[in-house]
Formats: structure tokens, C-alpha cells, sequence
């Protein structure tokens, strides 16, 4: 068993994401302290019982610690406020943010928390992209918003999430169809419980591993002018996918970064096996240059 302390303006429910990285977790912190129900007011420095090998989601409470993020929703409770949605995502973003925003186009009704003062704010999402902006009411040392939404029904055709500026956490598994995230820092941690998704536009990034998408049957991945912060980065992923090609499409992949020696040997053999280019062919645009299976380029 565990002690968990809590931290200032937190309810239960964040102690749940933070100590599981789900808000089910909750059920555990109800069992293993018999004096809490669902509406008991959490106090600063409170202790609280909690089992340690009970952790739902290890990425979500991984990224916590990494990002150094202590989920806390203050006296709203705007957990409670929500009939019934599951909480699919939050992002921190810079607290000295007036103004935020993010594109999205899809099926279904998310409800944005923004972190501040406002009221839920309810997104009927439609084929068309919509740009979702906000401004901010409050000053606050950290802000983290929260989505929202009924993950039977809600699918996004297409998610970017420039405008956030912040790093991306999963909750729960949802579909995304199109994801993009350009010009900032970012971990993709937070990708790795998109389905479904076959396009990618991390453009102008500055990136630590590319395998938290290791998984993800791809169709597009522009990695145009990413600045890795590992040099082994792009061959752990090149190597990965042969590794564990299994039956994933076919993808096309720009890149500016060479390869190195054993990135090129790997991607030779995703070229140069059949079965891994039956319906469509593999790609590689690497500094302008195509790499294609039989169209006469040398691999290094």
C-alpha cells in the first residue's frame, strides 16, 4: 500500500488520473479509504491510502511525471460537472497564455474545460474544420484543459492541436483520423492511444523518440525539418517497423534527418519485401530525394 499526500486545490478525481492515469482509479481510493464517497471534499496535506500496483494507465501517470503535471481542478469540482462524459485528454499550456486555440473537424460532441473561470464549453463537431479559441479569464500559476466526450461516439476526422502549445495526454483510446502538431517541442507519449489514425504532420518539432507511434499503421508521416534530440531516433523507429511490421499500410515518410547507415539497411528491407508492398509501395522522401521500391535509387 501506498501513501499518497494531497496537493493544494486537488478533488478525488484527480487524485485518481494522478495516481492511476484514469479517473476509474477512483474506485480503488474509495475502497482503500472507507471514509471518502464521491462528493468528499479533499483538504491540503490530506493523507490518502492507495494500492501502487493499481496503476490503469502507466503512459498517462509516466507523462505526469515527466512533465512534472499534478492534475488539480480546485474548488469547482469540474469533474462533477460533467454528465457522464469520459475526461479523453488534457494539455498544459503555458500558464502566461491569454489566448489559445485548435482545429478540429469530426463526429460528435466533445466539451472543452478550459482551465479558467468560464463554463464547459460544449463542440458539436462537423465535417467542416472548425477553430476553437478561447481566452482566458484568469491568471494562475499552471493551467491545464480538459476534453471531454462520450468515446462510443465521438471521432475526430481531424485534430490539430498547434494553437495549444502544450504537451498531449490520452486518458482513454479515441479515434483520430488526421493528427497534427507543428512547431513546438513535443513528446508523443500522449499519441500512443489514437486509433485508426493514418495521418501525421509533426513538421518543425523538436522530438525525443518516434516510438510511441512505433504501433500506428500509418498511410502519411511528415517529419520535415524535425530536430531529433537523440541521433540513434529515426533508425530505432525505421528498425521498429521492421520489427513489428505485422499487417500495417504501407506509409510515405518525409524527412530531412539522414538515416544513418543501419536506418538506410532498414529501410531497405521495408522496400525490398513484397508482401509490405502489395496494395501500395512504401516511400521515403529523405532531403528531397525518393526511395521507392524498383525505381532504381541505391539504398546507402
Amino acid at each position: 500500500m501506498g501513501v499518497y499526500t494531497v496537493k493544494p486545490n486537488q478533488n478525488l478525481f484527480d487524485v485518481a488520473l494522478h495516481l492511476y492515469g484514469s479517473i476509474e482509479g477512483l474506485f480503488d481510493l474509495l475502497i482503500s479509504n472507507p471514509e471518502l464517497n464521491m462528493t468528499s471534499d479533499l483538504v491540503y496535506g490530506q493523507e490518502l491510502i492507495y494500492h501502487e500496483d493499481f496503476v490503469l494507465n502507466e503512459s498517462v501517470v509516466s507523462e505526469f511525471k515527466k512533465q512534472n503535471i499534478t492534475p488539480s481542478s480546485g474548488a469547482r469540482k469540474v469533474y462533477f460537472k460533467r454528465p457522464g462524459e469520459d475526461l479523453i485528454f488534457l494539455v498544459g499550456v503555458n500558464a502566461d497564455m491569454a489566448f489559445t486555440s485548435f482545429k478540429v473537424a469530426g463526429e460528435g460532441i466533445m466539451i472543452i474545460d478550459w482551465g479558467d473561470n468560464t463554463e464547459l464549453e460544449r463542440v458539436q463537431l462537423t465535417v467542416a474544420v472548425q477553430s476553437i479559441e478561447h481566452y482566458f479569464d484568469n491568471e494562475t500559476e499552471k493551467r491545464r484543459i480538459r476534453i471531454y466526450g462520450d468515446t462510443q461516439a465521438l471521432k475526430f476526422t481531424q485534430l490539430d492541436t498547434t494553437g495549444l502549445a502544450g504537451a498531449l495526454i490520452l486518458c482513454r483510446p479515441v479515434v483520430v483520423d488526421e493528427y497534427a502538431c507543428t512547431n513546438h517541442g513535443y513528446s508523443l507519449v500522449g499519441l500512443s492511444m489514437f486509433e485508426g489514425t493514418y495521418k501525421i504532420d509533426l513538421h518543425s518539432t523538436t522530438i525525443d523518440s518516434l516510438l510511441p507511434i512505433g504501433d500506428m499503421s500509418l498511410q502519411e508521416l511528415d517529419l520535415t525539418d524535425v530536430r531529433f534530440l537523440h541521433d540513434n531516433t529515426v533508425d530505432d523507429y525505421l528498425e521498429y517497423i521492421v520489427a513489428h511490421h505485422a499487417d500495417r499500410r504501407p506509409c510515405t515518410i518525409w524527412l530531412t534527418t539522414e538515416p544513418s547507415e543501419r536506418g538506410y539497411a532498414a529501410i531497405n528491407i521495408i522496400l525490398n519485401e513484397p508482401e509490405w508492398n502489395i496494395s501500395d509501395t512504401w516511400k521515403f522522401y529523405i532531403n528531397h530525394q525518393l526511395y521507392q521500391p524498383d525505381n532504381g535509387t541505391n539504398i546507402k
